[in-house]
């Protein structure tokens, strides 16, 4: 009997494992960490451009 209920924790557990790794996988999606560049040329152009990063500004894209 003990056996049947570690057996059940084991596959809950990898279940709500799985489910915690799919929400942080669609987290990271959302929010892409890797378009900051965009985000901050968005949001506050004059300040970027000022910056030594307006060498690359042409190649940032804004959706």
């Amino acid at each position: 009997m003990f056996e049947i209920i570690k057996k059940i924790v084991k596959i809950v557990l990898k279940v709500v494992g799985l489910a915690f790794a799919g929400l942080f996988a669609y987290i990271v999606w959302a929010i892409n960490p890797w378009n900051m560049p965009a985000i901050f040329k968005r949001n506050y152009p004059e300040a970027f451009e000022k910056m030594p990063l307006s060498l690359i500004s042409p190649f940032i894209k804004i959706y």
